[in-house]
């Protein structure tokens, strides 16, 4: 195949139709063959399932490090990985060594890598209310690594990553301007995405397929998508984001999840059940005795968030985020946003040899940018020094403050404020005040500080959402999340004698 020439351009169609003809897609044994469990033909670029199995056991250390670690509850952990090894059972693939594990974060995701390597967080255990809603979790991701959608993905980026080169050699050669080879670049990648929602779908079926097997009534998956959805609704008020946007942690942005998809989710359990499933296993006073005593929210080894005070029990630190503004914690940095578009984020950087405050801002964290009014100041006994510089985000230009403090010889407390540029000035104050409230903490405050717990418990007759809700950390939002978490649609009150979670601690 001659490449020096733009005649010899390809269309994606016809590239894909040449290498299946020169024997580059069909060569090689698990290259295009069929799936056993979505029955389609599929190209793995040239991965074969021990391939797969490898990826996982390569990649589990980074994704416990990435979310705070595997969540240490033998009886809980035990639970969810029978629940799965049941739901295995099941599948077409028995040769992946399935093992599902606990995340210990907030966050509300599940997700899987290639090999049989499967994640769900504590904050969506919080947030399912039976057996057969976590089953339906455990499915879908299940169904990702049946489907080897993993290795479908790294096939479709190698045949693009080979469309552009051909392309770039072609366009080099007809003259054409790098940037029209940027926007191939663009075509394909979005090509990429399109392909993983195809798989978010084909994880359904099948998942529903799996849970009913294993006994479960499959419209838990259809009723969870709906808890999820209501869930990013109130998360999105929380954040201050526009109604039905999610940040990148959401699992409605890993896997987007919109009403249709809820409506094909129950499409799917409504033929399960003419399949003689519908009557399956909800389990959910199983599953609620499981989570009871369960950790909620923050855990304390990697900072509390309360209210709009971050504090670090282990590090012994604690700071206040200018008032408006949500904190959100997690094991790498803490990030707060205001709904007029201001941010903060809160981290640490090593000093690699910095002398002062002012040489580390200068020199090595902000080596790349032009500081304004740079300064040297003492926060709490500590050196430190701050300056400003401009850049653009998203919306616009904006007005960015870094303050640098030293921690010790090796390590600053870095903290960077971001505003749109025309509210630098209404944001000056509050920043500034912000950075000054950073403090160290007594061994005696430290140890008071205590992670929360999802109790389960019957509701009482005189019992009220504001007063069940009161201490869950949303603040104005406290009620919205008690319903979400409860399965309460607005205006709904709370059952005789219900089982409720509440928040204690």
């Amino acid at each position: 195949m001659c490449l020096d020439h733009p005649a010899n351009l390809l269309s994606r169609r016809q590239l894909l139709t040449g290498l299946a003809g020169a024997g580059v897609l069909t060569g090689a044994a698990g290259c295009v063959a069929t799936n056993a469990a979505s029955g389609r033909d599929s190209f793995t670029g040239f991965r074969s399932i021990e391939d797969d199995i490898a990826e996982g056991r390569a990649n589990h250390p980074k994704i416990l490090k990435s979310f705070g670690g595997a969540y240490e509850d033998p009886r809980l952990s035990g639970y969810v990985q029978k629940i799965g090894l049941r739901l295995a059972k099941g599948t077409e693939y028995q040769q992946y060594p399935y093992r599902f594990t606990i995340l210990n974060t907030q966050i509300v995701n599940a997700f899987a890598l290639p090999g049989g390597f499967i994640y769900i967080t504590r904050g969506l255990l919080a947030l399912a209310s039976s057996e057969a809603e976590l089953a339906g979790v455990l499915s879908h991701e299940l169904a990702h690594v049946t489907a080897r959608h993993g290795a479908e993905r790294h096939g479709a980026q190698q045949v693009a990553q080979l469309g552009l080169l051909l392309g770039a050699v072609g366009l080099r050669a007809a003259g054409l301007p790098s940037d029209l080879m940027r926007i191939g670049q663009t075509v394909a990648m979005a090509a990429i995405k399109g392909y993983s929602r195809e798989h978010e779908f084909e994880a359904d079926t099948l998942g529903v397929r799996y849970m009913s097997r294993a006994g479960y009534n499959a419209d838990a998956m259809a009723t969870f998508l709906s808890s999820l959805r209501e869930h990013s609704m109130v998360e999105a008020r929380v954040l201050g984001l526009p109604a039905g946007k999610v940040d990148e942690f959401n699992i409605m942005s890993t896997h987007p999840r919109t009403v249709e998809r809820v409506k094909q989710a129950q499409a799917h359990a409504q033929s399960a059940a003419a399949q003689g499933a519908g009557k399956g296993r909800w389990a959910a006073n199983e599953y609620l005795d499981r989570i009871d005593g369960m950790m909620f929210g923050d855990d304390p080894k990697q900072g509390v968030v309360r209210g709009q005070t971050f504090t670090h029990p282990i590090l012994r630190f604690e700071f206040r985020a200018p008032d408006g503004f949500h904190l959100r914690n997690s094991p790498t940095r803490v990030q707060a946003r205001h709904t007029s578009g201001a941010a903060m984020v809160f981290d640490m950087g090593p000093s690699k040899g910095a002398r002062s405050a002012l040489e580390y801002l200068r020199h090595v964290w902000a080596a790349r940018s032009r500081l304004h009014d740079v300064e040297r100041l003492v926060i709490d006994g500590h050196q430190a020094a701050t300056g400003w510089t401009e850049g653009r985000g998203e919306a616009g230009p904006v007005h960015i403050r870094a303050l640098a403090i030293r921690r010790d010889r090796e390590s600053f407390y870095r903290f960077m404020y971001i505003s749109p540029r025309n509210q630098a000035e209404r944001w000056a104050r509050p920043f500034r005040r912000s950075g000054q409230s950073f403090r160290r903490i007594s061994p005696d405050a430290a140890a008071r500080v205590r992670a929360q717990r999802l109790l389960v418990v019957p509701a009482r007759s005189d019992d009220s959402i504001a007063g069940l809700a009161r201490t869950l950390p949303y603040g104005r939002h406290n009620e919205s999340w008690f319903r979400v978490l409860n399965d309460l649609a607005p205006n709904q009150p709370i059952g005789e004698k219900q089982r409720l979670k509440v928040v204690a601690g």
